[in-house]
C-alpha cells in the first residue's frame, strides 16, 4: 500500500508542477488556452489528488506536522506556493506576474528538497 500511495503522490507532484509551469508560459504568451474550461478545472483536480494522497500517506506512516518539522515546513511551503501561484495569475503587472511565478517555482523546488532530505531547511541547509 505504501508504494502505491507514494507513487500516486509523486505522480501528482509532477503533474502539478507541469500544469503550473505550462499555465505560466501561456500566461506570459497571452494564450487563449488559459480561457479554456478544462485548463481552469484540471489544476484543481490535480491539486486535490496531490493533497489527499499526501494526507493519506502521512496518516499511513503515522506522521504529524507537530512531531515532524520537515512535514510542517512542507505545509508552510505549500501555503506560500499557493499564495504566490494565485497572485501570479491575478496581478495585472507583467513584471510582478513573472516575479511571483518564479517565486512559486522556487518554493515548489524547496518543498521537493524538504521531502527528499527530510530536513526543514531543504536546499538551504
Amino acid at each position: 500500500m505504501y508504494l502505491a500511495l507514494k507513487h500516486l503522490h509523486l505522480t501528482f507532484v509532477f503533474l502539478s508542477l507541469l500544469a503550473f509551469f505550462v499555465r505560466g508560459i501561456w500566461l506570459f504568451m497571452n494564450s487563449g488556452m488559459l480561457g479554456k474550461k478544462w485548463v481552469k478545472i484540471l489544476p484543481h483536480i490535480i491539486s486535490t489528488i496531490l493533497l489527499v494522497s499526501g494526507i493519506v500517506l502521512a496518516v499511513h506512516l503515522g506522521l504529524s506536522p507537530g512531531s515532524q518539522p520537515w512535514l510542517m515546513a512542507k505545509i508552510i511551503g505549500l501555503i506560500a506556493y499557493i499564495g504566490l501561484g494565485v497572485a501570479a495569475f491575478k496581478v495585472p503587472n507583467p513584471g510582478a506576474r513573472k516575479f511571483l511565478w518564479v517565486g512559486a517555482l522556487i518554493v515548489f523546488a524547496y518543498m521537493v528538497s524538504v521531502a527528499i532530505s527530510k530536513n526543514p531547511l531543504g536546499f538551504f541547509g
